[in-house]
């Protein structure tokens, strides 16, 4: 028993610290009593001899199985792999720091598990990548690794140590120079904005930085080129909309459409590993990748909330820098760029059109006449070129372009400034075209109808306003009459504008009268106005003309004879001084 707790001891105690001294003496070290790290023998033969030669890619994949199967031993490798990038970028052996960033992006495909354990040291190598200014290829390769970083969040971890990034992305990417590797270095910034895009879209989270990201975005945006296209099937199919303003000759002229080159989607961008599968010449060109930020952008509109937070940074650019105008075009082919991207995904089509309408009404647009007949010209192009029906929303940028009329009709009588008169009528047609383009999406008059009810409700009593009001109307209803009125079929008559048409008709003033009484005649018989019906077939033709026949002849005298017998009564009414007549007249001839 003595001789056995000895050997005992000797083996345990006496032979390794043996082994420690004696390290040359391979009998005194026991595989079993010191193991092997390796980790430390597949990492060092990773590395080449020198910056020249590629990496071992056999070890690579070798270490990210050993990972998966030790993680605990994650800590000791990135502590190793950080302390070999640091060193060799003091000594500026950049060969090798691409290989310690290659390092970690293969892990970064092949162990998503074990991100908590590789996410602090890979961020910590970023930041030190991108602040690295003596050489750019440095920078590029932080923004690629930063891109495979973030599309490889499954979620929002990191989301706050990501946005701390974003000022330093957008300042390489707006970094202005002639060389090659300049140009690769925006097109890096912007392939990591256009991922911190996308995350955003994952987790609905718009950042504080987001005005930054998409001003960057917009400066490398080229806009697309223009060019005429009247031969296809909405010019050839112009319907009975059009016919209304040849037959007042102010037919609206020949829109400019934009060729917008499609680009590969997300999905095929990204594949299932997180790896980017591109051409080089698409890779390194910035302004793909703004319009692949742009694309990302238009998916944000899957919440409304969202979308309108996205929206108001890109009118705030375009307010800023001048881009509505037709001789810029950006305003108008990023717009066209996301509508095309939101239809082909059904995401709320109509919304664009809507709050873009609605910043006619904002305090950096609203006291500038040209800047405003800008955004409504471009809102008239995305409105000619979207395949959208009509929805709720449609009808509220209707609502809103008729008051927005009413407003010009009100500034053409009452301004004497024969600057802003001019900008003023020039607003005024292209609100008219403008409301004719959204009017062809509309399936249904009903819900304008209504619109238009609403619209006259507690007219004022002051006659520019009234005048002002029941003109746009009757400009609104002489539009509409080409649909056909699906809400009321089985009435004669909608019966609440009914109602406020009875009110303007007793109106104390003369010209608004008239004007109520023209609404009442449309309304009613609207072959009056359009009577050429477009892509109809004769039977349709023939039953759509009895039914309008009927309802001429329902109720026609009862409702009239109720209506003189009221204006009979308002005799005072018919008073009106020269200079109001001729005020009215003039009014009444615009608006026609």
């Amino acid at each position: 028993m003595g001789s056995a707790s000895v050997s005992g001891v000797v083996s345990r105690k006496v032979l390794p610290a043996c082994g420690g001294l004696c390290y040359f003496c391979p009998s005194l070290r026991a595989r079993s009593r010191q193991p092997v790290k390796r980790y430390k023998k597949i990492l060092a033969e990773i590395f080449p001899a020198t910056q020249e030669e590629p990496p071992n890619e056999r070890r690579i994949g070798k270490l990210c199985d050993y990972v998966a199967r030790n993680p605990h031993r994650v800590p000791n490798i990135t502590e190793y792999l950080e302390q070999r990038c640091y060193k060799d970028l003091r000594k500026e052996q950049y060969g090798f720091v691409k290989v310690v960033v290659l390092i970690y992006r293969r892990l970064l495909v092949s162990c998503k598990d074990r991100m908590l354990l590789l996410a602090s040291s890979l961020l910590s190598i970023i930041c030190t990548l991108l602040d690295h200014t003596r050489q750019d290829d440095m920078r590029i390769i932080g923004c690629e690794t930063l891109f495979d970083f973030i599309v490889s969040q499954v979620d929002g971890t990191y989301q706050f140590n990501m946005e701390e990034l974003v000022p330093r992305l957008c300042e390489l990417a707006q970094v202005v120079k002639v060389e090659e590797k300049s140009n690769a270095l925006c097109a890096a910034a912007l392939q990591a904005l256009s991922a911190m895009i996308w995350f955003m879209g994952e987790l609905s989270h718009i950042s504080s930085e987001f005005d930054n990201v998409v001003q960057v975005v917009l400066e490398s945006y080229r806009p697309q080129k223009m060019h005429d296209d009247n031969n296809g099937p909405e010019a050839r199919g112009s319907g009975r909309t059009e016919e209304v303003l040849k037959a007042e000759g102010r037919a609206s002229p020949s829109p400019s459409s934009f060729t917008i080159s499609r680009i590969p989607s997300w999905k095929s961008i990204v594949s299932d590993k997180g790896e980017i599968q591109l051409p080089v010449k698409d890779a390194k060109d910035p302004n793909f990748w703004s319009r692949i930020c742009v694309h990302n952008m238009a998916k944000l509109s899957r919440e409304a909330t969202t979308f309108r937070r996205v929206l108001e940074s890109l009118f705030h650019h375009f307010d800023n820098n001048n881009s509505w105008s037709s001789l810029n075009t950006l305003a108008l082919s990023v717009l066209l760029d996301m509508q095309m991207l939101m239809e082909n995904s059904g995401q709320n089509m109509n919304l664009m059109i809507s709050i873009l309408v609605k910043h006619l009404e904002h305090k950096s647009v609203s006291k500038q006449p040209e800047v405003q007949l800008s955004i409504v010209e471009v809102i008239a192009s995305l409105a000619e070129q979207s395949r959208a029906q009509a929805s709720a929303a449609t009808i509220g940028a209707i609502s809103d372009l008729v008051r927005h009329m009413k407003k010009t009709l009100q500034v053409a009588v009452g301004s004497r400034e024969l600057e802003l008169l001019k900008w003023n009528d020039k607003l005024r047609k292209a609100v008219d075209d403008c409301i004719v383009q959204l009017s062809k999406k509309v399936g249904d008059a009903g819900p304008v109808l209504d619109m238009m009810s609403v619209m006259l409700e507690n007219i004022s009593r002051t006659p520019l306003i009234a005048i002002a009001t029941t003109s746009a109307v009757y400009r609104t209803a002489q539009i509409i009459a080409s649909i056909p009125n699906l809400s009321y079929k089985n009435k004669v008559f909608p019966e609440v504008l009914f109602h406020q048409l009875l009110l303007a008709m007793v109106h104390p003033d003369h010209e608004t009268r008239v004007s109520a009484h023209r609404i009442f005649s449309v309304v009613l018989v609207p072959s009056s106005v359009s009577p050429f019906p477009h892509s109809e077939s004769p039977d349709q033709l023939k039953k759509q003309e009895i039914q309008r026949t009927l309802s001429r002849a329902v109720s026609v005298f009862s409702s009239s004879a109720a209506l003189f017998d009221k204006l009979r009564r308002d005799k005072t009414s018919f008073r009106e001084n020269t200079q109001d007549g001729s005020r009215n007249k003039t009014l009444y001839g615009i608006a026609n």
